[in-house]
């Protein structure tokens, strides 16, 4: 079982979430605030982009791409089919990304969950000098891809309903 842990920072005009394994920064998503910048995901060996347009008409199997920023092909898309449920789809697979209880649970249905990011709360915390809003603790319950890593902790800034 691996832990993680994601701090939500932002400033005047800019939001950022920072991936931390062991107190170490390891990855990021990050965009200005405008309907026509991209958000940007980076981690190790990955450098991610997607667009998403705030005023689409949010409808079951309305999508958002996930794209490399290099090559400019699509990594995976975040589906969304009805409220708290999307689906997370690549070329080879497909998982379901459910929020329950305030958690996202990522996995294959009626099987176990392979990883759960959860909403924390408490005092403010202090990250590079900005004070984090809120934070995120993510739980891997078996070893992953750094691609479905980056996914799983992108996911809670990335998703749109």
């Amino acid at each position: 079982m691996t832990e993680l842990i994601t701090y939500r920072l932002s400033a005047t005009g800019i939001w950022q979430y920072d991936f931390c394994r062991n107190g170490e920064t390891i990855g990021n998503v990050s965009s200005v605030i405008s309907t026509r910048e991209p958000a940007r995901i980076e981690g190790p060996e990955i450098s991610w982009y997607s667009r998403f347009d705030l005023d689409t008409e949010i409808v079951p199997g309305v999508s958002r791409k996930i794209k490399d920023n290099r090559t400019g092909e699509e990594i995976y898309r975040i589906v969304w089919w009805r409220p708290n449920v999307y689906e997370v789809r690549t070329r080879e697979r497909s998982i379901q990304a459910e929020i329950r209880n305030g958690s996202y649970l990522f996995g294959v249905p009626e099987m176990p969950v392979t990883a759960m990011t959860e909403r924390c709360s408490g005092e403010p915390r202090l990250v590079r000098g900005m004070e984090a809003e809120m934070w995120f603790r993510t739980v891997l319950f078996e070893p992953v891809s750094d691609a479905y890593l980056m996914m799983a902790l992108s996911f809670p800034a990335l998703r749109f309903c």
